[in-house]
């Protein structure tokens, strides 16, 4: 079967955002499964519309996927898990380093952020749509101030050089591919275990600041729609949406 995610590829030099361009090109029609890449942003945003700096030498590209089939929109959270754990199976995958996904959007090799995911939900002519924001410290120097939590990283110095971006892209939109598929055929399960599998979250104590304030607790597990469940003071709490910091 042809793949859908990457069918059309439109490429830019320095943007914005790719995640404004492809919500601009959605709305114009364009057909699902478009990618949108980037050389460089300079109006990247991350997660709580913090500043993403995204220099030449990372991979910077914004998907369009269609989330009706099977798919409920309580069950959005899934969107960023599949797209965190797509990248972090493909830099195993293709450079053999232990990447995991931090719940709900990061990608980590040691402890020290690489990727970093932003989705979106939106409408046209009542098909709902989803934006999956991707951005990876490829072979980009990686200094302070980026929107990543603690220490960052990169690809190059994790894998000791520069390596190819469109085989890192291509890997990605493969592994993408796969789980879109999953997700549209209400396979959530494989889904979730795949997340859970990848997982440097579960188990460890953290952090979690919410709209309604901070909670602290263990991270148990990860529910149907992708929430995370904590353990605090003997009592299990449901987080849909935070800023997750590990404690330990």
């Amino acid at each position: 079967m042809e793949r859908l995610l990457g069918r059309k590829t439109i490429r830019y030099d320095i943007v914005t955002s790719t995640n404004e361009l492809l919500r601009e090109l959605a709305a114009d029609g364009i057909e699902t499964g478009t990618v949108v890449t980037a050389r460089a942003q300079f109006s990247g945003r991350g997660r709580l519309d913090r500043k993403w700096e995204s220099p030449e030498g990372g991979l910077w590209m914004s998907i369009l996927l269609e989330t009706d089939a099977g798919f409920e929109a309580n069950r959005f959270g899934l969107v960023p898990l599949m797209a965190g754990a797509s990248v972090a199976t493909s830099i195993i995958m293709e450079y053999d380093l232990d990447a995991g996904v931090k719940w709900p959007n990061d990608v980590l090799i040691g402890g020290r952020k690489v990727s970093g995911i932003l989705c979106e939900l939106i409408e046209r002519g009542g098909t709902r749509c989803a934006i999956v924001g991707i951005g990876v410290n490829v072979n980009n120097p990686v200094k302070e101030g980026y929107d990543f939590s603690g220490q960052s990283t990169s690809v190059m110095e994790e894998f000791g050089k520069p390596v190819g971006l469109e085989d890192l892209e291509n890997t990605i939109l493969e592994e993408l591919n796969f789980r879109n598929e999953l997700l549209s055929e209400g396979d959530f399960g494989k889904i979730l275990d795949d997340w859970r599998e990848l997982s440097i979250t579960l188990g460890k104590k953290v952090s979690v600041q919410t709209p309604g304030g901070e909670i602290n607790g263990t991270a148990e597990n990860i529910d149907d729609n992708g929430a995370l469940i904590l353990k605090c003071n003997g009592e299990r709490r449901t987080v849909n949406a935070g800023d997750c910091r590990h404690l330990e």
